[in-house]
This record gives structure tokens, sequence and C-alpha cells, in this order.
């Protein structure tokens, strides 16, 4: 599924990758694929964009109603009991959605990806390179699927409450049961590091799993989560019984925090250090101490591993209680906390990538999005501009966008619009992105970016005329949060049942 959809989406340019030949790489065996954007003439202080002095700064981009709809639309997914509601630690959930059709479906997903990572027969252009360049073995994919073992995926088709589960810690989620990367060739334009492609997601610390299966030697778990389903490390995953589920659901509801620092370090009341906690992190919340923090619950796994509830203390300036009001000024507290660090493919490194970006800024104000670029458009009322000319679409982009609450798509990538800026008489709409690089027409390289930026979307850059514009992309669909109230339904990738 991976290879069809990279081959749809070649052109894309922040989370997803381009494509070549083997004779392309031939022509130009010496060509550096790799050159560096210049932000030298973008201006990357926030309050530049999102004025402290303007009129609207405390006023809300979204609306009281629709906020409430989206946080508890957030809360059920991770938190709810309800017969609809797509929480790991509902029954109704994992018995309809995940078993829905037979625990089959999920062993027959396990073959499809060792397939496709299995370079037996593959022409060039999909073959599989390690971190040493060389192409994996045969020998190396086996292990690995013994490891997985598909087979054990036949044998539970009903939920059991002794496999729900909690991240103790922040766990990347994988493909496949392994922490070997799988990059295609370095010599193709926008491939080799960091696009691995075994790289799926990242798990914040307190989020609830469920256990669909465990490999062979016991070191991974394969997980849903709210989002997606992976393998990640075992030894940061730790049962949960009736008791901690009720003790933590009920904590939840009473008040939830969320974290709007980058990344914030977490150390129990005993002096124990528990886990980094990335922007968006869920945690039940505790009242505002006289000192400026607040008190949290975290999860701990203790040696059986089971989990255990600790507590542990943050500065307000690290978490807030969820959610966090949808107004400018927070808005920009957050891009501040964010901007200008590193791009991560899938979350490579725990770094962010568009669509991860996206969600963790998003989860401070009670807004739930998927975890996918495409995903996330059904998040909101979608207009789609892909008959447009670049021209219109920046065009309809200026005078029919909403700020800071408008979703672009461009194919595999998405950005969000934060308003308007003048250039040449004209206004032109400036987004938010967390972006690999650009390219130019001819997809011989890309001027990397490499993290989260604000920048004009123009129709050329005087820096780099052979760039191609973003507004240029086959794809061009915006999403306005909020648009209806209530939310829209969210169309799933088949792969990743959550999202």
């Amino acid at each position: 599924m991976l290879v069809a959809m990279l081959a749809a989406v070649n052109v894309l340019t922040g989370c997803a990758n381009g494509t070549a030949t083997l004779a392309h790489i031939a022509r130009a065996p010496a060509r550096d694929t790799i050159t560096l954007f210049s932000l030298g003439t973008y201006v990357q202080d926030v309050d530049h964009w999102i004025d402290p002095a303007a009129p609207d700064y405390d006023t809300p981009f979204l609306a009281p109603d629709a906020q409430r709809a989206q946080f508890a639309a957030l809360y059920a997914r991770f938190f709810g009991s309800g017969p609809d509601d797509p929480s790991p630690w509902n029954r109704a959930y994992i018995d309809t959605r995940v078993y829905g059709e037979g625990s089959g479906k999920i062993a027959a997903l396990q073959e499809r990806r060792l397939k496709q990572f299995d370079n037996t027969d593959k022409p060039h252009r999909w073959i599989g390179y390690g971190m040493n360049f060389r192409p994996h073995t045969k020998a190396w994919i086996d292990a690995i699927a013994r490891n997985d073992d598909p087979g054990q995926f036949e044998s539970a088709a009903s939920y059991d409450p002794a496999r729900r589960a909690i991240a103790t810690t922040a766990l990347l989620v994988r493909e496949l049961p392994t922490i070997d990367p799988s990059f295609y060739d370095h010599r193709i334009a926008g491939e080799g590091y960091p696009f691995d492609n075994l790289q799926v997601s990242a798990v914040r610390p307190g989020t609830p799993l469920y256990v669909l299966g465990t490999s062979a030697d016991g070191g991974w778990r394969y997980v849903q989560t709210p989002d997606v389903q992976g393998w990640v490390r075992s030894d940061g995953v730790a049962g949960v019984d009736d008791v901690f589920v009720a003790t933590w659901r009920a904590a939840s509801r009473k008040m939830l925090g969320v974290v709007i620092a980058a990344s914030a370090p977490v150390r129990d009341n005993s002096g124990v250090f528990r886990f980094d906690a990335p922007a968006g992190t869920l945690l039940p919340l505790q009242p505002t101490t006289p000192g400026g923090t607040h008190d949290i619950l975290v999860p701990v796994r203790d040696v059986d591993g089971h989990a255990a509830i600790r507590a542990a203390t943050l500065a307000t300036t690290e978490i807030v209680t969820a959610p966090l009001s949808a107004t400018p000024r927070h808005l920009a507290l957050l891009l501040k906390a964010l901007v200008g660090r590193p791009y991560g493919w899938g979350n490579t490194n725990f770094d962010n990538d568009c669509s991860a970006e996206l969600q963790s800024i998003f989860a401070a104000f009670g807004v739930w999005l998927p975890r996918h670029s495409s995903t996330q458009m059904s998040a909101g009322e979608t207009i789609d501009l892909s008959a447009s000319t670049p021209a219109g679409r920046l065009d309809y982009l200026a005078r029919h966008g909403k700020p800071m609450r408008t979703l672009i798509y461009i194919g595999g990538h998405v950005m969000l619009y934060l308003g308007n800026t003048e250039r040449d008489g004209q206004a032109v709409p400036v987004v938010y992105q967390d972006i690999w690089g650009l390219q130019p027409v001819d997809d011989s390289r890309r001027a990397v970016i490499g993290g989260s930026v604000i920048l004009p979307l123009l129709l050329r850059y005087p820096d780099d005329p052979n760039l191609e514009s973003l507004a240029a992309t086959p794809i061009f669909q915006i999403s306005i949060l909020g648009e209806p109230a209530a939310g829209a339904p969210v169309h799933e990738d088949s792969d990743n049942p959550a999202g």
C-alpha cells in the first residue's frame, strides 16, 4: 500500500517523497540531490505574523460550541466507553472496528507489510536500504518475519480486557518489529534520510493502547492507538486493569492537562525521571498550586509490566488545562515553542512531520486531528481547489480562508493558513508548516528546509526561481475546522484502522 501511495504522490514536498528511475540516476551519478533553501528573507518571528497588538488577539477563532464538540470527540477517542467511542480501551470499538472483519485482517496486513519490505525481485526504485547504504538482504526480512509471527493474529478475534495497556513513555510506532530503518536510494531526490519507510508515528506518554500481538522475542507489542496500528517497544507498555482504567478515566474527566512546551521532562515527586512529554501529551491534571505549577498524574510500569500511577509536577508554562482557548494569543504561544524545530518523518527522533505538527498544536485546543495529512482534510469543511490555477487557488485562499483554522492539503503535505500579507500590492496567504523541502519542476533535487517554518505561499521563489510553487501541485484542498461545528466524519486508512 505504501508503494502505491508514494507512486501516486510523487510531487509532494513535506510529508512524502519524489520518484526517479535507475536510468535517471545513471545519467547524473555525481548530482547532489540536496541543496539548502535560504530562509534569510522570510521572517520567523511569530509576533510579526500574529500581532500581539491586533484587536482580535484574544478573540477565539473557534466558536465555543464548536470547540466543546471537538473536545468531547477528542476525549471519546482516548478515554470514551460509549458504543461509538473509538478508544483503545473501549470493548465496543475493539470488537466492531478493530476486529470487525475478524483477526485474519490483521494477519493479512502483517503479511503485506513483510512482502512490501522484502527486496526479492523488486525494481531498483522500490529496493530498501539500511543505514550502511546497502540493500537489505533476504536474511534480514526473514528474521523480522519470524519475530513478527503473523500467524499469532489468527487466534484472537474479540476484545480481551487483559490486553488493555497504556504508554509509560514516548514510543516510536513501526511498520514491523525492528528499529532498523528502510530507506529508498539516497541518490533519488527526496529519498534516503530521514524517510525511513518503516517509521509510522509516535505515541505520547499516557496514551491508552490495546495490545493486538507480541513479537516472538517479547521485545515488541503490536498495538492499537487512538490514531494508528503499529509495533512499539514493549518496555514502554504497561498493562492496565479495571481499577486503573476507572481511576485514570475519572481523573481525566475531572481535569485533563495538555503539554504546550515542545518537550517537557517529567520526574515524579520522588525525583525519578519518567519520560519526556512532547507537545500535545494528555495527562490528568490536579488544581494549580500557589507556586505556578500543576500536579499531574503519570503512568509508570512496575517490574511485572503492570501500570501504576505516580504524581509529578510541571510548570504552568509546560502544561495547561485542556482545552486551551483557541485564540491568536494561544496559537502564537504554541508556534513559538515549535517553530524552527527539526522535521521528523513519521516522528523520526520524536520530531514532527507536517501532520504530526498540526496534531500537536490542535490537541491543545481540544481538537483531535487524524495522524495522516490526507485524512486531516476530513476534520472540517473541505473545499477542493485542484481544478483551479495556482493563482486562482491563492486568490481564493486569501479571500475565503479562515485564518488559524484552515488546513491546506497539497497531496502528502498539509499546512496551516495564518492569514495574509501584502506583496507587490497583492494579498498573499501566509502558512505555518513542518516541511522537509521544496522541489524544482524536474524533481532533480530538494531545497531542504527541514523543519517548522512560517512562509508566504508564492507563485515563485525569487531566491530560487526553478522551485515549484506549493500552490502548483496537482492536489490543492482546504479544510476549515469548526465548520460544520460538530466536525466531519474521518475517512480512515485501511492499513491503520484508527486513522
